[in-house]
């Protein structure tokens, strides 16, 4: 059973959304920095009075958090970073001679108009085409006019 969503409120009662789904679907990948923030503020609001959570533990866990935010944020600026060196290796191939596969498959040749990068892959335009860069066959340089 994994927790899916959590409220609570700081009065005597409090409400816990569970869903229950299969292990494979979440486990540790499917955490995130909210989530984790969640599972905090409720264990914050749940501690017994008497006991509560010590300084040490509670900086622990905050440090994690911390931890677990700048993994996030280092993993998306890697991906902005891939993401311009893939948009700089389109570009390169503008004005040159391609032949690759589009999209849906079809063979293509033609001259690269434009670069452009959508979900996070670089495509070149040929005509009315769509190629992505992984799936060009051959470059070359435009037959002289």
């Amino acid at each position: 059973m994994a927790v899916d969503a959590v409220s609570g409120s700081s009065g005597a009662s409090s409400s816990t959304n569970v869903k229950v789904v299969d292990a494979d679907e979440v486990g540790f990948n499917g955490l995130t920095a909210d989530n984790f923030m969640k599972l905090l503020i409720t264990e914050l609001q749940n501690q017994d009075p008497t006991n509560p959570m010590g300084n040490e533990e509670l900086l622990g866990q905050i440090s994690s958090m911390r931890e677990l935010q700048s993994n996030i944020e280092l993993s998306d600026t890697l991906k902005e970073i891939t993401s311009g060196q893939s948009l700089t290796q389109a570009a390169g191939l503008i004005g040159k001679q391609v032949e690759g596969q589009d999209s849906s498959d079809n063979s293509v040749s033609g001259v690269v108009e434009r670069a452009f990068v959508r979900d996070s892959k670089a495509y070149v335009a040929v005509g009315n085409s769509e190629v992505p860069v992984s799936s060009i066959t051959s470059v070359q340089e435009p037959a002289s006019e």
